[in-house]
């Protein structure tokens, strides 16, 4: 052990330790980062030491010792550096507060070029966590806080330029669960791609560092966030004769900036419920539909849609946007919608505005007879006289769509919104739009990737008679083999099989069997085939029966086990943090 203790002292002969800056730390190279090769051929060698570890830890204290006096007045250039700042990254938390201390004073004389480089940004907050553990532990926590609170005075100093960098922006972030007392997960703290070159394992889960945190942090943690949600003052001249430009018409620029928007994001995230009311209330209340409308802060939106809880912000966010579904359907910002349907099962008062708000959005509300229609304006995302052109629609009342569409194209989050919805506790008028479906519109939708998953999530709704899935299936009959040959189609079909009771297996399995051999030879219906067991079908019709039927059995058995949490609730949409109970859910259609 001393012999390698030796060799790290490093390759300036018998002398004791080695110097950095005599190793040419602060060659000019005219690249930002850039160090001599001995240089950086020493911390390689500190990483390997680490790697190999210490017998006793005396050694390990000796060592690091000697790494971090190298380290001194030198801490920004070396934190410049990609490999070195990784290396440094897994040496500072063996270090002693002392040293941590003095590597932190050492970061913090240039604080404006640690917090904008691409990597001593990232050994910035593994430095500031480490400091409020220090703290917690009463580790001479005094001089760690009034360097906290420096740095903090410098983001608040630049604050409009660090919201809007890559870099500082994760500074900024880390100094928020700091004064918080947090360590956040890192998938909020680090970008995607620094989580992946990471060699160490990542923090998973927030955890509580500081219990009580002093009224300093608190007021820090403030006044933070009050900086950061102010909105950089508008510089407009008018005329007199004009109105003044009031503030609900404009959109701070934190939650426009694809930068600082993620901030904003990670702050709902992590914000409790009294928290994120308030948020709401004060920063977002009356510019709901303008976030809607705006490419990147309709992300905003949809993450406070997501965290929403309580009754009374959900009746604020629905009274807000439903009178602008048409504005969000024209912004192309669906994903608003999609998730505003998701937040609608778990508040059943919302859901039949919801649908009626859509549908008029898509001009398929009124005349009645135009809800029929339902399936496919939802699908496809587009308006009734879109799809259903004709000459005299101006000066037509039934508004019974008899003209046939342009064409249905049915959009991923059409799909999804219709999925959605199925789950409503009145769903009549979307299981109505699937029974409306002609034939011919049942296999255009089948038949499109987005649009197959809709057979699936119809027919394995438990809430739906098994009358009205018969019927759909009757539908699609006499283009039931066509279906199956088709890519999406048969992935549907397969699904729906075996789901489907013995009297609808039978019924699919009667249609198929006249065109057997062709199914068998065809790429993607030779799937379907064998799933359904044809050959068996054909020739051993009573064994056939007797296995469909066990697997019926054994299908409904564990339904009753597991209470058939239906498929369309996690599937496509995913898990939602508080999974409601069955009184959300309607009686049979």
């Amino acid at each position: 052990m001393a012999a390698r203790m030796e060799e790290h002292k490093g390759d300036k002969g018998n002398d004791s330790s080695f110097n950095c800056e005599d190793a040419g730390l602060l060659h000019d190279s005219g690249r930002k980062g850039r160090v001599e090769h001995h240089v950086l051929g020493y911390y390689r060698r500190v990483h390997e030491a680490l790697q190999d570890g210490f017998q006793e830890t005396h050694e390990q204290e000796m060592f690091l010792e000697n790494v971090f006096k190298q380290t001194e007045e030198q801490e920004v250039k070396l934190c410049q550096n990609q490999t070195i700042s990784r290396i440094l990254e897994e040496i500072l938390p063996l270090g002693k507060s002392s040293q941590l201390l003095t590597f932190f004073k050492g970061l913090l004389s240039d604080s404006e070029t640690i917090m904008y480089d691409r990597f001593g940004a990232h050994v910035l907050q593994t430095t500031m966590t480490l400091s409020l553990e220090f703290a917690a532990k009463q580790d001479e926590a005094d001089a760690f806080n009034a360097l906290l609170l420096n740095l903090s005075q410098s983001v608040r100093d630049q604050l409009e330029s660090v919201v809007t960098d890559t870099y500082a922006s994760h500074v900024l972030r880390t100094l928020l669960q700091v004064f918080g007392g947090l360590q956040v997960a890192e998938k909020v703290t680090r970008s995607k791609l620094s989580r992946e070159q990471q060699q160490r394992d990542l923090i998973q889960e927030t955890r509580v560092i500081l219990e009580n945190r002093p009224e300093t942090y608190q007021n820090e943690f403030l006044l933070l966030q009050s900086e950061l949600m102010k909105s950089k003052q508008l510089e407009v001249t008018v005329k007199k004769s004009k109105k003044k430009i009031q503030w609900a018409l404009t959109l701070p620029d934190a939650v426009v900036n694809p930068i600082s928007s993620h901030l904003i994001e990670t702050i709902i995230d992590v914000a409790s419920d009294d928290i994120l009311k308030d948020l709401t209330e004060t920063c977002f209340n009356g510019l709901l539909l303008k976030l809607a409308k705006t490419p990147v802060a309709n992300f905003i939106l949809q993450r406070i849609i997501s965290k929403t809880v309580q009754s009374e912000s959900m009746d604020q966010i629905m009274t807000e946007l439903t009178k602008g579904f048409h504005k969000i359907l024209a912004a192309n910002n669906t994903g608003v919608l999609l998730q505003l349907a998701e937040t609608c099962f778990l508040f059943p008062a919302h859901q039949e505005t919801f649908v009626k708000s859509l549908l008029e959005a898509l001009k398929g509300f009124t005349p009645e007879e135009r809800q029929l229609k339902a399936i496919i304006l939802i699908g496809s995302l587009q308006s009734f006289e879109v799809l259903f052109p004709s000459e005299d629609d101006e000066n037509s009342n039934s508004g019974t769509g008899e003209v046939k569409p342009k064409g249905i194209e049915v959009k991923l989050h059409g799909s999804l919104l219709l999925q959605s919805l199925l789950k409503f506790q009145n769903k009549r008028i979307v299981v109505n739009g699937f029974m409306a479906l002609s034939t011919e519109e049942l296999k255009t939708i089948i038949c499109q990737p987005a649009g197959s998953y809709l057979l699936e999530h119809f027919m394995s709704n438990e809430r739906i008679k098994d009358k009205k899935k018969e019927q759909l299936i009757n539908t699609m009959k006499n283009d039931l083999f066509s279906i199956c040959c088709d890519k999406s189609g048969s992935r549907a079909m397969e699904s729906v099989f075996k789901m489907s009771s013995i009297k609808m297996k039978t019924i699919i399995a009667e249609v198929l069997a006249k065109k057997e051999t062709q199914l068998h030879s065809d790429r993607f219906g030779c799937f379907v085939h064998r799933t359904c067991q044809l050959s068996q079908f054909k020739h051993r019709r009573n064994a056939w029966t007797s296995i469909m039927t066990k697997d019926d059995k054994k299908r409904k058995l564990f339904a009753d086990l597991i209470g058939e949490a239906p498929k369309d609730t996690n599937r496509t949409l995913g898990n939602r943090k508080k999974q409601k109970n069955s009184s959300h859910h309607e009686g049979p259609s």
